[in-house]
């Protein structure tokens, strides 16, 4: 394709035409950053714009620069408008131009990409090959667009959920997703966490399970299998039982110190609010542990076991770090 001579100008923010789809990717941070630029120096960073359409000149790249500089009282800003009249070229350009990480992300990518399949006809593979991204991405980032709810997509934009753990949270009923998002993220769940969480709602025969899911993340993460092959092997195996409980043990022994960092960085407001989960959590701790002692001290290896019974809780705590690593932090 020949070079195309585009033209540099100056434009009146009243000319610009906003792009929804972009304004989804436009996160505050984004904008602040615009803002302390244009606070000093004014805007040196131009905007891409489309050529002239009803007036107006539709913003292909640049939403955080414009709100920043309307923000900061500036009324004009520097532009370099593309002389391509067609809509589809204008929407890949944006796409492209989105997936340079320069700003946008993956909520306005995933909007451009729904644009251009359903209104402009324009085919995955064409994407593939436009963006050098797999159809896996291209599938994933329409679903963003097309199965998020809208509050999740604000927790996407403002930072607090992060875009591979949406990908997974827009598999689950829209009227469920925001109730879950907001959950999972208190309980400081990761993306593979969060997927697992996911699987077992999506296959889960009863309500009560799915509801577990959604209200209560970490309940329903401790009673997820780690997925082992038919084939058992024997008991000093990587699939034997023995190898089974030490696996379970030592992910139940990391959920509990997770819980335990999460307790001692929490704020008042959010203790109270939990009160009733850790005060279960405390006494399931305390049967456990006595159940633990009365087993393993039957078969505790010579001298060297601490039983952990005057253990206060605390104890138990600093006993199981010591266990799993010294690396945990409290």
């Amino acid at each position: 394709m020949p070079s195309k001579m585009n033209e540099v100008c100056t434009l009146k923010l009243r000319q610009i035409v906003k792009n929804p789809a972009l304004a989804l990717g436009m996160s505050p941070k984004d904008v602040g950053k615009y803002k302390k630029i244009a606070a000093v120096y004014g805007n040196v960073a131009p905007v891409i714009v489309g050529a002239p359409q009803n007036n107006g000149y539709p913003i292909l790249t640049g939403s955080a620069r414009v709100e920043a500089c309307a923000q900061t009282g500036i009324r004009e800003i520097p532009a370099v408008m593309v002389q391509e009249q067609n809509v589809k070229e204008q929407l890949k350009l944006s796409l492209m131009l989105s997936t340079l990480q320069d700003e946008g992300g993956a909520l306005s990518e995933g909007e451009l990409i729904s644009q251009l399949i359903n209104d402009c006809g324009v085919t995955p593979r064409e994407l593939v090959s436009l963006l050098g991204k797999s159809k896996a991405w291209i599938s994933k980032r329409m679903g963003l667009a097309k199965n998020l709810a809208s509050a999740v997509k604000m927790m996407v934009t403002d930072g607090t959920l992060c875009p591979r753990a949406a990908e997974e949270v827009a598999k689950l009923a829209q009227h469920e997703q925001a109730e879950f998002a907001t959950n999972a993220v208190d309980c400081g769940l990761n993306k593979n966490e969060i997927s697992q969480l996911v699987q077992r709602y999506k296959n889960a025969l009863t309500d009560d399970v799915r509801r577990e899911v959604i209200k209560s993340p970490l309940n329903a993460l401790s009673k997820i299998e780690v997925h082992q092959r038919k084939k058992e092997i024997s008991d000093a195996g990587l699939n034997g039982p023995g190898r089974k409980l030490q696996s379970s043990a030592n992910y139940a022994a990391q959920m509990i110190l997770k819980t335990a960092n999460m307790v001692e960085n929490a704020e008042e407001g959010a203790l109270s609010d939990a009160y009733p989960q850790l005060s279960r959590l405390r006494n399931i701790m305390g049967e456990v542990t006595r159940t633990i002692n009365r087993l393993v001290d039957e078969v505790s290896p010579g001298k060297q076991h601490v039983s952990g019974r005057n253990l206060t809780p605390e104890g138990r705590f600093r006993e199981a770090k010591l266990l799993i690593g010294g690396d945990v932090q409290w």
